[in-house]
């Protein structure tokens, strides 16, 4: 894979003024672009970093949080998606999942480089999928993995494509927390972090990207939900799958289950009773 050194860091509001561009791909048998982005010298924004915690009722604990991390880094995620070679429709793709390994915390002062590639095209029975991985590296270590999962639906690529998955009656756990999020919550996030994309921002330009609604950002919702559980030292792994979306306003009911190797988080729709998303901490011994 070739390597390509970039500058700077985009802002999210930049990179969504180019993505209207990418509506008009329509790719046949699509390939990934072999490459990856890298950013040497990045840091925290300490005004941003305290924005974000606030937004969450993060600690202030010296360490970055691995979704301030997140939003830090992801903007040169998603520049890939504007380049040429990439083939798929950067607006209106689905958030499915995250993947998260943290080897060491990194301190709120800490300079780090930024990797960010894309992989793992694959069929979904809505279309296809793929990863944009985000690492950031210390003198040469990768102190954490991010891996984000995303669905461009309609895309067809060659071969079978998997069936729909078939779910089990969901039974809610039991309620150890609730949130109330109004209509502005995808705005007020959007401001913290910079992810712009019309499907959070109001019900009106949600639904041109065919959403019921404006819906939640994924990444609000796992932020908010790490905030009191990940911790400040040591390797752990997370992971967040999103089962359907939260469409605002909204109330979400959730479960905080811990274990001895780290915490079972579910969050579901207080009226429907429908999961929305189950997250799994997991702290190494």
């Amino acid at each position: 894979m070739d390597a390509e050194l970039v500058t700077e860091i985009p802002s999210m509001a930049a990179v969504y003024a180019r993505a209207v561009k990418t509506l008009t791909r329509k790719p046949k048998n699509p390939v990934l672009p072999e490459v990856t982005l890298i950013f040497h010298g990045a840091r925290a924004d300490q005004e941003k970093l305290t924005a974000f915690r606030q937004a969450v009722s993060a600690p202030a604990n010296g360490k970055l949080p691995s979704l301030y991390v997140h939003s830090l880094a992801f903007p040169l995620a998603m520049s890939l998606m504007l380049r040429d070679d990439f083939p798929l429709p950067l607006l209106g793709m689905i958030h499915l999942r995250n993947e998260v390994s943290v080897a060491q915390p990194l301190a709120q002062d800490e300079v780090f480089d930024v990797e960010v590639n894309a992989e793992n095209l694959v069929p979904h029975a809505k279309g296809a999928c793929c990863d944009l991985v985000v690492k950031i590296v210390v003198a040469g270590e990768t102190r954490l993995t991010l891996r984000s999962t995303f669905l461009a639906k309609g895309v067809r690529l060659s071969g079978m494509a998997p069936e729909a998955k078939t779910h089990e009656r969901f039974v809610p756990p039991r309620r150890t927390a609730a949130w109330k999020l109004d209509g502005g919550t995808g705005r007020r996030w959007a401001a913290v972090a910079g992810d712009y994309n019309p499907i959070h921002l109001s019900s009106l330009s949600a639904k041109v990207l065919g959403m019921p609604g404006a819906i939640a950002h994924g990444i609000y919702l796992a932020a908010r939900a790490l905030a009191a559980i990940e911790p400040a030292n040591g390797n752990y792994e997370w992971e967040i799958e999103f089962q359907t979306p939260v469409v605002l306003p909204s109330a979400v009911d959730l479960s905080f289950a811990p274990s001895a190797s780290g915490f079972a988080v579910q969050g579901w729709n207080s009226r429907k009773g429908k999961p929305h998303f189950s997250l799994r901490l997991t702290r190494e011994e």
